[in-house]
């Protein structure tokens, strides 16, 4: 690493820790009705989101490798003789905390496939690495329990080519104690109508298990073919094996909603 870029890192986590730290303060401040987020064990908090898009990534894994990553509480879904892992980065032109003021939001979260803890969901996801651009979603994570990390660098960019239906992702994200990652590759948007499809993703946190409960009532789909760099030697990279993961057989969609709703709570 150049020094510069230690500077340029060292500097922005910093301000990262001085965003939160503030954002805490003041919640503290001025009280628990404008603070817009509760405090850490007591009942989770909801999120609006709107005028979204996404991209979702889901391919095999080593099975071992990816149990070993999963909290015993949580039981690793098996595919085959493999494991899921499930990547996902989504832009939204606003997102409200516990119905708070809007805010263009970023978030990308990388986890493996678990079985159900509860029954529900069309998805369940054990969730290894979630950042976002939005510091007051952040912290209500932390204050939760989920070691969310806020990156106020955050990309998620989507540029158009000449057909004006298709495009090129860009997505990019690093943090204290994460070394960067990024998503590039080709998307096309949705040729069809929306349904309604249901993610859980999951983590156990010093309250209790974090349940993230997001409902898409019309979310529509379609083709990508996106791969997921990072080094080799960080986490994220021992799972994929390498510094590159382009195998997302089992699901690889560009997602478009105009709406979704996640009611995080905390149980035993």
């Amino acid at each position: 690493m150049k020094p510069a870029t230690r500077v340029n890192t060292f500097l922005k986590r910093r301000w990262t820790r001085a965003v939160l730290a503030g954002l805490a303060v003041a919640g503290m401040a001025t009280g628990p009705a404008s603070a817009q987020v509760e405090e850490p064990g007591t009942r989770g908090f909801s999120v609006d989101f709107s005028h979204c898009t996404e991209f979702v990534g889901v391919g095999p894994v080593d099975f071992a490798r990816a149990s070993s990553l999963v909290q015993p509480v949580f039981t690793t879904l098996p595919v085959g003789s493999s494991a899921a892992i499930v990547v996902r980065a989504t832009s939204c032109g606003s997102a409200q905390v516990n119905g708070g003021v809007s805010v263009r939001t970023i978030i990308s979260q990388i986890g493996v496939e678990i079985v159900s803890p509860d029954g529900t969901g069309d998805i369940n996801n054990y969730t290894l690495i979630y950042v976002t651009d939005n510091a007051q979603l952040a912290l209500a994570f932390r204050l939760a329990g989920l070691p969310a990390i806020f990156d106020p660098a955050l990309t998620y960019e989507f540029t158009y080519d000449s057909t004006g239906k298709s495009g090129e992702l860009y997505v990019e994200g690093e943090g204290e104690g994460l070394p960067g990652y990024f998503l590039t590759g080709t998307e096309t948007d949705p040729s069809g109508g929306g349904s309604d499809f249901k993610a859980n993703w999951w983590y156990q946190g010093f309250a209790g298990v974090i349940k993230q409960a997001s409902d898409f009532p019309s979310i529509a789909f379609g083709p990508a073919n996106v791969s997921l760099h990072t080094s080799r030697e960080s986490v994220l990279g021992k799972l994929i094996s390498g510094n590159t993961d382009a195998d997302f057989h089992f699901l690889p969609v560009r997602g478009m909603y105009p709406a979704a709703h996640m009611d995080v709570t905390i149980g035993p």
